[in-house]
């Protein structure tokens, strides 16, 4: 006879070892009978419990063509963990004139071999059942305490000795970075973008992609939720990102997924938010009509209020879309090309870093005192003095260290401090733009631009720093060189563009 052998282990505590063990004895078992091997099908890490299984699949499959007589395998369980998968491969099988044998469990040919293939197929299917309570049962345990059950860590995290969740202080600010950017305004993809460039890589240190961004977001571990199947327990395990940030970033994907297709990048509206009526005050919008003579297609921003309610008397009703933006854009590039309005940006975020935390000092104060009183504990136990009080307060000494980490760790991840030198390289990256592509003059306006007001003589240009403004003859809008627009003058607070700098 010629033979097929098939050999398999689940992921249940069995090794690539067990493989060579099945086919061992599956050929001592052969060459006893005198039977030709012609074939290994093997499946690794697969449970026997489906019969999605890509070797046992082709082996089925290679049966019809009358390659082989029986398909050796070490125990019955191998083949099938499933009395319904089982007789109806085996009957499959049969059609073809395929026997499936056992070489360790001795099955004769009569009624007596049916019935016990039969209870060891039972058997079989009973002990994966149990094992899948047992299994359950103890990550149910496990979850009551908010215990990890196994599988790949979340990122940001790290599992300690005693299977609890804690924040990692390197992956951890990643996370929190990537809700805040979003939160901001930027798309998974310049989330990812900019993750990559930081070498950013899964738990496994593969190359992560938008799937890792968009399950990242969604993931309510981040708010410290636990959850096993129906087992839900707040703030179970330590919280990267705090609950309402959360809320927004759910918020702003369910609007993103409803959200229609964007439009062609010549309808892409920059100035959308952003673009006033220095006459009333309400929004311009954008708008596009068509040339009934030529046929061409205008896009421009109009006042609301000359379309709605005809209150508006302002000179420049309408505006064309490109002069418009491509004067915002040459504003800001001014802006960014001078060496003392990047200094200037730089001193202000350093100076508003150092006013951002009061609790940190604070913090590291106490900690190092915590970490003077269990030398001094350990000294006295040294010098022989030891009781249940000196080990209870340096038990109560230990937990208060893990807490004061713990918190420094989540006051640093809160408001990271960046040394001057990174400052002035995120703006001088900005120098290097496109400006003739599309998303590049949007992260331009974006990052720099709080609003454009319209006046019937010029516009006026509204930085994101306190008093940051520049203002712009209307009649030198459509093809200024404003190049040589300088720094701003004087020194105030920069929240919005530190926010922005953050959120990069």
């Amino acid at each position: 006879m010629k033979a097929v052998i098939y050999a398999r282990y689940s992921s249940d505590n069995q090794r690539e070892e067990s493989i060579e063990g099945q086919i061992r004895e599956c050929t001592a078992y052969c060459k006893k009978n005198d039977i030709a091997i012609v074939r290994h099908y093997i499946d690794r890490a697969l449970s026997a419990k489906t019969d999605n299984r890509p070797d046992f699949q082709r082996m089925v499959k290679d049966s019809a063509k009358g390659l082989f007589d029986v398909v050796i395998v070490w125990k019955l369980d191998r083949f099938a963990r499933n009395r319904y998968d089982s007789a109806h491969y085996k009957a499959q099988l049969r059609k073809y004139g395929v026997k499936v044998l056992s070489a360790t469990e001795n099955i004769s040919e009569g009624p007596e071999g049916i019935i016990l293939e039969s209870m060891l197929e039972g058997m079989a299917e009973y002990y994966s059942a149990e094992l899948s309570e047992k299994v359950i049962r103890g990550h149910t345990e496990n979850a009551l305490k908010c215990k990890y059950n196994g599988g790949t860590p979340t990122y940001g995290f790290y599992i300690d000795s005693d299977k609890q969740y804690q924040l990692d202080p390197s992956t951890a600010p990643v996370v929190l970075n990537a809700f805040t950017m979003y939160d901001e305004g930027a798309t998974m993809q310049e989330i990812l973008d900019v993750l990559k460039e930081k070498g950013v890589t899964t738990v496994r240190g593969r190359k992560i992609d938008l799937n890792f961004i968009a399950r990242l977001l969604k993931n309510r571990k981040y708010i410290g939720e636990y959850s096993y199947r129906e087992i839900v327990v707040p703030n179970g395990i330590p919280a990267i990102a705090p609950e309402d940030l959360f809320d927004r970033v759910q918020q702003r994907l369910e609007k993103n997924k409803k959200a229609p297709a964007r439009h062609k990048a010549e309808d892409d509206y920059l100035l959308t938010t952003k673009l006033f009526c220095g006459t009333c005050g309400a929004m311009m919008v954008g708008e596009s009509g068509t040339s009934h003579t030529k046929g061409r297609k205008y896009h421009y921003y109009r006042c609301v209020n000359t379309k709605r309610h005809k209150t508006c008397n302002a000179k420049h009703k309408s505006i064309k879309k490109l002069p418009i933006e491509n004067a915002v854009v040459r504003a800001v590039i001014a802006k960014i090309m001078d060496d003392a309005f990047v200094e200037y940006i730089a001193d202000a975020v350093m100076e508003l870093q150092s006013q951002e935390s009061s609790l940190l000092p604070t913090l590291r104060k106490q900690l190092e005192e915590t970490e003077r009183g269990i030398t001094n504990m350990l000294n006295a136990i040294q010098a022989g003095i030891i009781n249940d009080s000196t080990k209870r307060r340096l038990d109560e000494l230990e937990e208060s260290k893990k807490e004061l980490e713990l918190n420094i760790i989540r006051e640093e991840m809160r408001k990271p401090v960046y040394a001057r030198e990174d400052i002035v390289y995120w703006l001088c990256r900005f120098r290097s733009l496109n400006v003739e592509i599309l998303d590049e003059r949007r992260k331009l306006i974006d990052s720099f631009v709080n609003s454009v007001t319209i006046f019937d003589e010029h516009i006026l240009i509204t930085f994101n720093y306190k008093d940051g403004t520049e203002t712009v003859p209307f009649s030198t809008v459509e093809g200024s060189d404003l190049s040589s627009v300088g720094g701003p003058k004087k020194r105030a607070e920069i929240e919005r563009f530190w926010l922005f700098f953050l959120t990069f």
